[in-house]
């Protein structure tokens, strides 16, 4: 298992989607700091739309989850890994080398949400260092700080764990990643018509997009932050599963 981790973990590294995603999310933080920077200095800006404006260094680290580009960006990091390797046949190869499938299934999966977790993660922290610089740090509650990166990296886990579901489901890499994306933009619309419906809010409460805002929110219940985070693992568990049977036995072509 380490041998498989280790070998997706370098191939990961060294792949095309990884220098692309990593270099947009340098890129969102340059735009990040360009405009802290504006707010802080510009003359056209008045006092109280500066304070108003101004981000200390853990609400920029906030900010950076607050959005469902967070899903999008590791739904296709996933998709794009695992069909590319249906696509250039090395996924058959290793199926051929003696590697239970399984394992192989759970190796791909923990590499690249090892990836994922560690980009998503530094882009925030760069977040956080630069507007701390220019606005300082402020004050969140250490708890409440630690609940809030455990839930994340519950959320970045059991968002890989669907793409690489989707991707052993459909094998092809731009169906893979239309329906991953339409998968979260859909849940959100149906989520609000089954509401509308029923006048049932569990299909709110329970929507992938309110589930990741009540864990970033610093002023969420405990509770019901590890009750989603709890959820993300769930899905992470359920998602790899059927992954592994699928894998196993569905024929590699």
């Amino acid at each position: 298992m380490i041998n498989v981790i280790s070998s997706e973990f370098y191939k990961i590294l060294r792949s095309r989607v990884f220098h692309i995603i990593s270099g947009i999310l340098l890129f969102l933080n340059v735009v990040t700091f360009g405009r802290s920077l504006y707010v802080k200095y510009s003359d056209s800006i008045t006092a109280m739309e500066r304070q108003q404006m101004t981000a200390t260094g853990f609400m920029s680290y906030q900010s950076s989850f607050s959005g469902d580009i967070l899903f999008y960006v590791i739904l296709v990091f996933a998709a794009y890994l695992i069909t590319s390797e249906y696509a250039n046949k090395s996924i058959r190869q290793m199926a051929c080398h003696g590697i239970t499938r399984w394992k192989l299934v759970l190796g791909q999966y923990i590499a690249i949400s090892l990836v994922a977790t560690i980009m998503m993660l530094c882009f925030a922290i760069i977040n956080l260092t630069t507007d701390t610089i220019l606005n300082g740090l402020g004050t969140v509650d250490a708890a409440v700080f630690a609940r809030m990166n455990v839930g994340i990296i519950c959320i970045f886990w059991g968002v890989s764990a669907l793409g690489v579901l989707l991707s052993y489901i459909f094998r092809n890499g731009v169906l893979t990643i239309i329906i991953s994306l339409l998968l979260v933009m859909g849940s959100n619309i149906a989520a609000s018509i089954m509401t509308e419906i029923t006048k049932n809010q569990d299909f709110i409460t329970y929507s992938l997009s309110h589930m990741r805002l009540v864990i970033v929110n610093f002023k969420s219940v405990p509770s019901e932050v590890m009750n989603y985070s709890v959820i993300f693992l769930g899905i992470a568990a359920v998602s790899i599963a059927l992954a592994s049977v699928i894998f196993t036995k569905r024929d590699i072509h």
